[in-house]
């Protein structure tokens, strides 16, 4: 049996110039579409380490939705940690020069690796399982998502009025991993995202592959339907959730889900919820979660004012509490990397609501679809007023991607927008701290030690 190629993102570092001068010894050189398959889809590669392909904790934590005990007796205490501290604080840098920033690393591997895909797939023989097509498309998702990630963690929320000046993040798309690039514009590398999907949807002919951690044209079209929304284009990102739902609409109905053993609480995990993402029926794309178990993480009071306690079930099984304090039992609702189907249920309802011909009724619909499988005493939606219901459906939405990747990139794209913006604020470690709408510090630093190596990269303002 071949053996498949596992790159490490310390390749950056190495002296040479093509992918053949970085094979290990013993290793050998993808030669089929299914070698670049394997490579593609195996466990460590687009999920950028061994573990995830996520957006870390510090990244989730940026979020005013959470914040961490500060009870130095509790075994979820990290209060010593200085990254901790700094991203609590919001700190002009989190990382120290000598530091490497995990989220930047990981999706810069990932794309490496997808990069090696797309500019290979074309010479290497066909394979048995695998259409060439079909593979390029999915490297194609890939790619997108994770520049997805990287341009709205260190870039600027999209403006069209100033996304040809905002600078985003370097477009890597070739296999030179000793050339430097500069940093692109927010608009450059919005329209790479956009060249990708529109590609992948032309090769891509699965509509959803039997795993969800491989993309076919469900995730494509979820995937577009998001990045419409981050560019308040209602109306596209309305047209390619309605597509995406086609596809796939069912949401698990929480009402039939319990506990395994009630008198243990939820850290036992939860009956009638798949934790594998990849065969989850509410996966449109599943890239990475993590297992069972207590995170650090603890939602704040500012999230606690939004949640029903006595009626949303997501309270009910995935909630616990600690030290006074709550916090997620299911990790793998944490950090999850990917889209799920309620996710694109509440893009129509609010893309519904907001397009050029608003559609309050069907934006009610999609909404309540989502409560009906969340609540256990759901009654139909009643509010008439625009401002109140895309209250209620943002809030919906903050309630539904509770400790997940996406809660600051949702708050961060709510407070670009006048209509729906908010400071920031928390306190913790015996202090106040706050985040005006507008800051710079809604972009995360360029990693010092990248800065470094990189003279061609400008600094986030801070």
């Amino acid at each position: 049996m071949k053996k498949y190629i596992s790159i490490c993102f310390t390749l950056i570092l190495m002296s040479c110039n093509n992918f053949v001068d970085i094979v290990p010894k013993g290793q050998t050189i993808p030669e089929t579409v299914d070698d670049l398959a394997k490579m593609l889809n195996n466990s460590g590669a687009t999920r950028g380490s061994e573990v995830q392909c996520c957006l870390s904790d510090n990244i989730t934590l940026y979020s005013d939705d959470y914040t961490v005990t500060e009870n130095p007796e509790s075994f979820m205490y990290n209060g010593d940690d200085p990254i901790t501290r700094n991203v609590c604080a919001w700190a002009d840098y989190i990382y120290t020069d000598v530091e490497d920033d995990s989220d930047w690393n990981r999706f810069y591997k990932s794309n490496y690796i997808c990069n090696y895909v797309i500019n290979h797939i074309g010479e290497v023989q066909e394979g048995m399982s695998y259409r060439r097509n079909e593979v390029k498309g999915q490297a194609l998702v890939h790619r997108a998502m994770n520049f997805f990630l990287l341009v709205n963690v260190y870039g600027k929320q999209y403006d069209a009025r100033t996304a040809g000046t905002d600078l985003g993040v370097p477009l890597m798309l070739e296999g030179d991993i000793n050339k430097q690039e500069a940093r692109a514009t927010v608009a450059q590398v919005y329209e790479r995202i956009f060249e990708d999907l529109n590609e992948a949807l032309t090769l891509l002919t699965e509509d959803m592959p039997r795993y969800a951690h491989i993309p076919g044209r469900a995730a494509a079209y979820a995937l577009r339907s998001r990045v419409w929304l981050w560019q308040q284009n209602y109306d596209k990102a309305y047209e390619d959730a309605v597509e995406a739902l086609k596809i796939r609409h069912e949401l698990i109905d929480y009402n039939t889900c319990s506990l395994y053993d009630e008198a243990e609480g939820p850290i036992l995990g939860v009956d009638g919820y798949e934790e594998d993402h990849t065969v989850n029926i509410e996966s449109l794309y599943a890239r990475s979660w993590m297992s069972n178990g207590i995170g650090s993480l603890m939602y704040s009071p500012a999230m606690e004012n939004i949640i029903d306690k006595d009626h949303d079930l997501r309270y009910k099984l995935f909630i616990g509490t600690l030290d006074g304090m709550y916090f997620n039992t299911l990790f793998a609702r944490m950090n999850y990397s990917g889209i799920q189907v309620s996710e694109v249920w509440l893009t129509k309802a609010e893309a519904a609501l907001r397009k050029s011909q608003p559609d309050i009724p069907e934006a009610i619909e999609a909404l309540d679809y989502v409560r009906q499988h969340r609540y256990d005493n759901f009654q139909t939606t009643t509010l008439t007023d625009k401002k109140q219901l895309l209250t209620e459906i943002l809030n919906e939405r903050r309630r539904e991607i509770i400790f997940n990747e996406m809660s600051f990139l949702d708050r961060k794209r709510q407070n670009a927008d006048p209509e729906t913006a908010r400071p920031m604020t928390r306190t913790v470690f015996g202090k106040t701290y706050t985040l005006p709408v507008g800051d710079p510090h809604y972009q995360l630093p360029i990693p010092l030690n990248v800065m470094n190596m990189n003279k061609l990269l400008i600094q986030n303002e801070r």
